[in-house]
């Protein structure tokens, strides 16, 4: 949620998927603000905007990590969140959407051993509901698939 200068808020729904790291993807084609999704709001009011300024603001938030891990040691902050998030979805049964890790195997062409990535997934009192079928662009699908290729890879790397 984001608060505007009326003192509303306005909902922001944005997922980062695959490995927690260097090669997680931004799936800006399923991002949307108040409901509207953000690149088409950005194509109708011909605003326009290049796929670098995209690729920056998703290494900015990788980054960010990494600048708050070297000033404080950790980001409980952000883990504290995430986790009275997660806790809430299971304990109230609100069948919310949260990019969670989940086996992989089988979704949006990943193959090639178990391995586990975090995707939109939904969770309710029993857990993990099911995987959301979010659309992802073509190129959004070959990041991801690039995502865990690397998670493979480290784990081939460590005989697992």
């Amino acid at each position: 949620m984001v608060r505007s200068r009326e003192h509303s808020y306005i909902c922001l729904k944005a997922y980062i998927v695959g490995e927690h790291g260097d090669s997680s993807v931004a799936l800006w084609s399923s991002i949307s603000v108040g409901g509207v999704p953000i690149l088409s709001f950005l194509q109708n009011q011909q605003i326009t905007y290049e796929k670098e300024t995209l690729e920056s603001i998703h290494k900015e938030v990788i980054g960010g990590a990494y600048e708050v891990i070297n000033l404080k040691g950790y980001t409980s902050w952000a883990i504290g969140y995430s986790v009275a998030s997660l806790a809430r979805s299971l304990l109230r049964d609100q069948r919310r959407i949260h990019p969670v890790s989940v086996l992989a195997k089988g979704f949006y062409g990943i193959n090639g051993g178990e391995l586990f990535l975090s995707l939109p997934a939904q969770l309710g009192r029993g857990g993990v509901l099911g995987i959301t079928n979010v659309h992802l662009t073509d190129e959004e699908s070959g990041r991801l698939r690039d995502s865990a290729n690397t998670i493979l890879q480290v784990q081939t790397q460590l005989g697992i």
